[in-house]
């Protein structure tokens, strides 16, 4: 399949936009992470956002095209590693276990402080997503200045979008990460404009990994609409911290779906589903099934959480 100007450069391909494994050696990472639950669990997530969507709470962003990203970081680090997620990332607190009737009513500000969008998931590592923008990476590298100063060998890892990588917060946080050789791993999502990002994106349109290499940082750029490459970056990333060899960088250029003209390789969910069509472990009644459960455990959750019967 030919590239287009939506496919980013200098990454590592697990999957080809047909959803072919590109090497024999990938076929490890898959004997590790079931490739059926990988789409479930991103289906869930995608459902999830469109839920959410339809009732579009304050300080909501959609976070379709960003599912690789959510179930790579949520099945991949430990139960004990903690993780600092953004505001796009409410579907790793529900993969990680979340009831979904307390997500719901978090999401939607009717429980604890009321303030739409504030998850919470202490009990299952997930820290609570702050109001001021980029104060969760300070908070992320203090927590593992605690673990590296315990010797408990644990990482923890901060999401985040590439909109904050102009800010104060975000090099005071590399440069304490870097001096202090912490277990960090820091999940940047890049997103690619073909045809020019929106001045209110904030971006500045190179890549992230290249300019943390600079940084004295170990970083790896991947293509957020395969899960497979994102899953083994951010293997080989947290594997790094707990082996106290310092901090890195996980740069996944992922796709605003939402955007005019975007292909459809570019959606996670699809290149997944030509890898499972492929490999005979894709049917409709499988997705039929799989998307009636989903669709049930979250009608029920907001109903709950809205006030319904």
């Amino acid at each position: 399949m030919e590239q287009s100007p939506w496919d980013p450069e200098g990454v590592e391909v697990g999957l080809d936009p047909a959803g072919r494994l590109v090497d024999a050696a990938w076929q490890g990472l898959l004997a590790r992470v079931d490739p059926r639950a990988l789409y479930k669990r991103m289906l869930a997530a995608r459902h999830l956002d469109e839920h959410l969507a339809r009732v579009a709470p304050p300080m909501w962003a959609p976070a379709a095209g960003e599912e690789a990203v959510s179930v790579a970081v949520a099945l991949l680090a430990a139960d004990d590693e903690w993780i600092y997620p953004g505001l796009r990332d409410l579907a790793i607190a529900a993969i990680r276990g979340m009831d979904l009737a307390e997500l719901a009513k978090q999401a939607l500000g009717a429980a604890y402080n009321g303030r739409p969008g504030a998850i919470s998931a202490t009990e299952l590592a997930v820290a609570h997503v702050p109001e001021a923008l980029g104060v969760h990476l300070g908070m992320a590298v203090g927590h593992a200045q605690a673990h590296k100063l315990d010797g408990c060998g644990r990482a923890v890892v901060a999401l985040f979008g590439e909109g904050l990588t102009t800010t104060g917060s975000f090099h005071e946080a590399i440069a304490a990460a870097v001096v202090g050789d912490l277990p960090v791993v820091f999940v940047c999502k890049s997103q690619l404009w073909p045809e020019g990002a929106p001045a209110e994106a904030g971006l500045l349109g190179d890549s992230v990994t290249e300019r943390l290499r600079a940084c004295g940082l170990w970083a790896r750029r991947c293509d957020g609409a395969d899960v497979i490459g994102v899953a083994r970056s951010l293997e080989l990333a947290l594997q790094r911290a707990r082996d106290g060899r310092g901090p890195s960088l996980v740069e996944v250029v992922v796709t605003p779906l939402h955007a005019p003209q975007v292909p459809s390789h570019r959606d996670p969910l699809e290149r997944l589903r030509r890898y499972l069509e492929a490999t005979e472990q894709w049917s409709p009644t499988f997705v039929a099934a799989i998307e009636a459960e989903i669709e049930g455990q979250l009608g029920r959750a907001f109903t709950l959480a809205a006030g319904g019967a």
